[in-house]
């Protein structure tokens, strides 16, 4: 078991703020139970979820903020974490305490209206974490439910803390991470059970879902992503390639009440080489609907058969109702890294529509929802492919915001293509199992793109020199959108137009979620800074000479409120 320890009291660095000694909660911790999640969309002031809300809309309810007056915005306050590594947390917030996860170094507590810490529990890893993880030591957040915080280690671990004072209550092993298995994700807890999955598709993994008891850590049920034998799908995994499949599910779920049905998406197989594999590959590179309270599987969509590109379907899936042709379609949405929107029918599966969102030369999907591959896109065996988009994809996890009004989606994009081709490899534990290479052809760029679901068309998109590589968007009632960017810009449209009406420099680049929560009768707007994860590793050539030369590593919490 590793060694942790609890830092309690200790002040922040602030730039406005002295240091300061907090013994204990200086508000009172309010307990996030079923009926607050449920109904997060009428409690405006907080932010209790990674998506906000169960559908992940990442759409907040206040309009203090307008698109009148959104200039005016300023800082209330930053706060430098303490780390180095890549930032890519979305904090929560519960009545004027945010949680929030720094890397895999740090939870911290922390009251809102005066950027105190309230307490900190200190991570510690293994000493040889790092060759077992693709992206850096990233996490996605931590999770709030009943008295307690909940956060998946990068060594596969899922711990409990109580919200009150940062202790630990509970830990569990869940997985080998010297085989690959990470935990990059924040939880997703619904009717009292924590649900996570497991990074590490590069190491060839076989993804998993769990689901455990919030008050004991005991294991609920658990799900293979990929089909073992007896299995429905199994015979579409050749040459026994399931046993090392991939297919992890590593980004946070979403929860759709009405069905009782939770949203995984799943990443590419394992390995890069589709000839290692041959057949559709069912599992990977989908959607799945899983019963949340016995983990089956109801229904599941393929966007990718036997995945050439490392086109992950891991990307958050948006519950959202609107009507297409005059008829109501119960939508579940997800931006897919082969540059298009999907809408899918949450309550069966079937596919709704696509649209392309991003720069797109291999083809198309058509109209019953599978991909169209030009001659000369698919890589192979000493066969090389350039195309649009790369292996980062036309959106990567960087999430995506909604407006349930307008029924408006606003995508970050990626403008990177690659040259890619295959290779012979074979399964060592430990180490990366993809048998494929690939260079970007050029610098990146990249772009907020809006897309109204109602018309399946493209509506305006906001260009940025850099890829929208990470930096999650966020909409609000005040008739705005905002998105951070890797110069470290967080950046405010209007929903409509696109047109830029705030932009404010950060001191690093931003690869988190920005989030908007109330406190005191003000609407505030946080993101954390910190350049890093998966992009300054594997983009190569795709980094703009500009993040090179001018972005610095630094994680810091910057907090705005409207000035007069």
């Amino acid at each position: 078991m590793t060694t942790k320890r609890l830092l309690l009291g200790t002040a922040l660095i602030a730039a406005t703020f002295a240091s300061t000694s907090v013994p204990a909660l200086s508000l009172d911790w309010k307990d996030v139970t079923e009926d607050r999640l449920l109904n997060a969309d009428k409690n405006p002031d907080d932010w209790l979820l990674y998506g906000r809300n169960y559908g992940a809309q990442r759409h907040s309810p206040l309009s203090q903020i307008t698109t009148k007056n959104v200039a005016k915005l300023k800082p209330a306050y930053q706060i430098a974490l303490g780390s180095l590594d890549g930032q890519e947390v979305t904090p929560v917030v519960n009545n004027g305490i945010m949680i929030l996860a720094v890397s895999h170094q740090y939870i911290d507590a922390v009251e809102v209206a005066t950027g105190k810490r309230l307490w900190r529990y200190e991570l510690t890893l293994p000493a040889d974490i790092d060759q077992f993880a693709c992206c850096g030591r990233v996490t996605k957040g931590a999770s709030l439910y009943g008295d307690k915080v909940f956060f998946g280690t990068l060594d596969a671990r899922l711990i409990a803390l109580n919200a009150k004072d940062g202790k630990l209550v509970w830990e569990k092993k869940l997985e080998d991470y010297k085989s690959g298995y990470t935990i990059t994700m924040a939880p997703t807890i619904v009717k009292g059970k924590v649900m996570v999955g497991f990074a590490g598709g590069e190491f060839g993994i076989t993804g998993q879902i769990l689901a455990l008891d919030t008050e004991t850590g005991n294991e609920v049920w658990k799900t293979s992503t990929v089909p073992q034998p007896g299995e429905p799908g199994y015979d579409t995994w050749g040459l026994d390639s399931t046993k090392y499949g991939g297919a992890a599910s590593w980004l946070t779920a979403t929860y759709d009440p009405a069905q009782n049905l939770t949203f995984w998406g799943t990443g590419n197989p394992a390995p890069w080489n589709a000839a290692m594999r041959p057949g559709d590959n069912v599992g990977s590179t989908s959607l799945l609907a899983l019963d949340a309270d016995t983990g089956k599987k109801v229904w599941q969509f393929q966007h990718v058969q036997n995945d050439a590109w490392d086109w992950d379907s891991m990307n958050e899936a948006v519950t959202i109702d609107f009507e297409k042709d005059g008829k109501p379609v119960k939508g579940v949405i997800q931006a897919h890294k082969n540059g298009f929107l999907y809408t899918l029918d949450r309550t069966n599966g079937k596919f709704v529509q696509a649209v392309a969102f991003a720069n797109v030369d291999w083809g198309t999907v058509n109209a019953q929802g599978k991909m169209e591959v030009l001659p000369g896109k698919r890589p192979g065996v000493g066969v090389k492919a350039t195309l649009c988009p790369s292996f980062f994809g036309g959106k990567g996890w960087a999430h995506l915001a909604v407006d349930p009004k307008s029924a408006m989606a606003f995508i970050p994009t990626m403008d990177m293509c690659v040259t890619m081709d295959h290779e012979e490899t074979s399964y060592k534990k430990g180490t990366m199992y993809l048998g494929a290479s690939g260079e970007m052809t050029g610098p990146g760029k990249g772009a907020l793109t809006a897309v109204d679901l109602k018309t399946n068309k493209v509506a305006w998109s906001w260009p940025n020199p850099s890829p929208l590589q990470a930096g999650s968007a966020l909409t609000t009632d005040g008739g705005l959108v905002f998105v951070g960017t890797l110069e470290g810009n967080l950046v405010a449209l209007d929903q409509t137009s696109g047109k830029e009406l705030w932009n404010y420099r950060t001191p690093s680049g931003i690869v988190g979620g920005t989030i908007s929560f109330g406190s005191g009768g003000k609407q505030y707007i946080a993101v954390v800074s910190g350049y890093g994860g998966a992009f300054p590793l594997w983009a190569g050539k795709g980094v703009p000479d500009h993040i090179k030369n001018s972005v610095n590593k630094g994680a810091v919490l910057n907090v705005f409120e409207l000035g007069e």
